[in-house]
């Protein structure tokens, strides 16, 4: 800019420079035009008053006159012509016989006042500058000028005004120069900034004084830096937020243009896709799930309305809801898809409508016998014996459905329980041995052996009655599932920073294949002796949930025919002064 500035400036000084250069050459050349015009009228002016003379002696006056100016300092032609313009006297060559009646000058002078021309001689071969006049007599008289004078004077002066040109340009160049750099050194530290500015430097300012109108100009500039910083900062904070949102989220987010690329994902999209090493700008494909989700993507692209679609059959049994639709206020066709993992809601409406049918069935077979019991008994006269035996139904069922009414209380309970408020250390053998007591009619009509070895310093936090159903219900089942003769080993030690307690019996064991579900809410391992035992359903779960609550661990080993052991692991806690009897 420095540069066009500097020319732009020399280039108008300078065509003023010619101009007013030319301007003056022509006025000074009319001046001296001017100068030679009055010095012939002033020649002829002063030989016309010897018309006499001239009309008599004309050869001898025009020497005569001719050689006076040049002695004078101002040299002159001076020539006579007759009435027919034939020449008879001339001061630079005698003897001319020509006729100059057509001549320009005696042509104007014959029409009365001054004649002038300007031409070269053809006798002489020399430019002059003519002037004549018509005497009274018919006669011309003509002086002449040569023109040499006149031209070695305007090349002077053409010379002396070139120099003069060329220093002017010279001096108004130097002058522009140091002008035109302190006038853009304001424009060149704007400039800067807003190169900085332009590189993402918004903290630049434009620093100095400045004066008139730069000083506005700066103060508009450091505004506009301010309201763009503030604008990109505003920008920033708000794209952080969103960029917080999507990788905080519990869904995949992702978009894709019309080329398949991808434009953003959050950190849960490459979770739920497998594919950790996915970025923005990479091409969504490279595996079956990846494909099936560029077409629904690329549908929406081409449909351009949202649509809902269920993802199945993917490994490890998973499902995932895809939300796609298109995106607008995009330079290119885009489309959005939200990736939700629905693995545990779908298996929570399946366990939700498994437990329904489950609890549906518990109820409906007790039920069914007490109600044929009670017609039994209504239809007819019964002797004492068969009363008894379906009084003895009603008893046993009605029990049955006592238990598994307060089992699905207890589990409720437990499972929106997410702490337990009357917790306190509780002595795990004390709970152990009452345990042990109350089994100890059973395990005489099972003919089961019972036996207790626990250290007598394990504490554990938790409330004793649950502490004591979560090991009545395993004590139970060891012995439910044992056979005649059989033993179950009761077992609690300390490990590290844990109560290890081990329920070992020498039952039926479990298969394999029932290990995945043997804690899930009426799974029973063998539903017809489960069922003559009076069995829940619910008391392995009830466990489970019970563990959990505490912040506990459970396991299970077993092998069919010789027995099974579950392993309760819970977190020990400080002994306390307090009574550890059952509330």
């Amino acid at each position: 800019m420095k540069k066009q500035m500097l020319l732009c400036n020399v280039g108008i000084i300078l065509i003023g420079f010619v101009a007013a250069f030319l301007t003056a050459t022509v006025l000074v050349q009319n001046q001296y035009q001017e100068e030679f015009t009055n010095r012939l009228n002033a020649a002829l002016a002063v030989i016309s008053t010897q018309e006499d003379e001239v009309t008599r002696h004309p050869q001898q006056l025009a020497l005569q006159m001719g050689n006076s100016l040049h002695s004078a300092g101002q040299p002159m032609r001076i020539t006579v012509l007759d009435r027919m313009g034939n020449v008879v006297g001339d001061s630079e060559k005698e003897d001319i016989r020509e006729n100059h009646y057509d001549r320009p000058e005696i042509v104007q002078a014959r029409e009365g006042g001054y004649g002038y021309d300007t031409r070269r001689s053809a006798s002489v071969g020399v430019p002059f500058y003519y002037a004549a006049v018509q005497l009274g007599s018919g006669y011309y008289l003509r002086a002449a000028l040569p023109l040499e004078d006149l031209e070695r004077t305007i090349r002077k002066m053409w010379l002396d005004a070139l120099l003069g040109v060329l220093f002017g340009v010279i001096m108004v160049s130097i002058a522009s120069s140091l002008f035109v750099s302190w006038l853009s050194q304001p424009l060149k530290r704007m400039s800067e900034a807003a190169k900085k500015l332009s590189r993402g430097d918004f903290q630049t300012r434009v620093r100095g004084k400045f004066n008139h109108e730069f000083a506005e100009l700066a103060q508009s500039f450091n505004q506009m830096a301010d309201n763009t910083e503030n604008a990109v900062e505003l920008l920033r904070t708000k794209q952080d937020q969103l960029e917080g949102v999507l990788q905080g989220m519990n869904d995949g987010v992702l978009a894709v243009n019309d080329q398949n690329e991808i434009l953003f994902l959050n950190r849960r999209a490459c979770s739920l896709l497998d594919c950790p090493g996915l970025k923005a700008g990479d091409k969504l494909d490279g595996s079956l799930l990846l494909t099936r989700l560029a077409d629904l993507l690329a549908e929406a692209v081409r449909t351009g309305e949202p649509a809902s679609h269920e993802l199945s059959d993917l490994p490890e049994d998973q499902k995932y809801t895809v939300y796609t639709a298109p995106m607008d206020g995009q330079k290119t066709p885009a489309a959005l898809a939200v990736v939700t993992d629905v693995t545990r809601i779908r298996k929570l409406e399946q366990l939700r409508s498994e437990f329904v049918s489950n609890v549906t069935h518990e109820l409906k077979t007790p039920l069914t016998s007490i109600r044929g019991s009670i017609e039994l008994l209504k239809s007819g006269n019964r002797d004492e014996e068969t009363r008894r035996y379906f009084y003895d139904v009603l008893d046993i069922e009605a029990e049955r459905l006592h238990h598994l009414i307060d089992d699905m209380l207890v589990l409720s309970q437990i499972e929106n329980a997410k702490e337990d408020p009357s917790m306190r250390p509780c002595s795990v053998g004390e709970a152990l041995e009452r345990c042990l007591e109350r089994a100890m009619p059973l395990t005489k009509e099972n003919q089961v052996q019972l036996h207790l070895d626990a250290s007598p310093d394990l504490y554990v936090a938790c409330t004793p009655t649950r502490l004591e159903q979560l090991f009545d219900n395993l004590i139970t089942n060891a012995v439910k599932y044992n056979v005649q003769g059989g033993s179950v080993l009761v077992t609690a030690q300390k490990q590290r920073q844990t109560a290890v307690i081990r329920i070992r019996d020498t039952g039926i064991g479990i298969a394999k294949e029932h290990m995945p579900r043997l804690f899930e809410r009426f799974y029973r391992v063998d539903t017809s002796r489960s069922r003559e035992i009076g069995g829940t359903g619910l008391g392995l779960s009830i466990v489970k949930h019970l563990v959990a609550l505490y912040g506990g661990e459970i396991g299970v080993e077993s092998v069919p025919g010789k027995g099974t052991a579950f392993t309760v692991i819970l977190p020990l806690a400080a002994k306390s002064g307090a009574d550890d009897s059952l509330l």
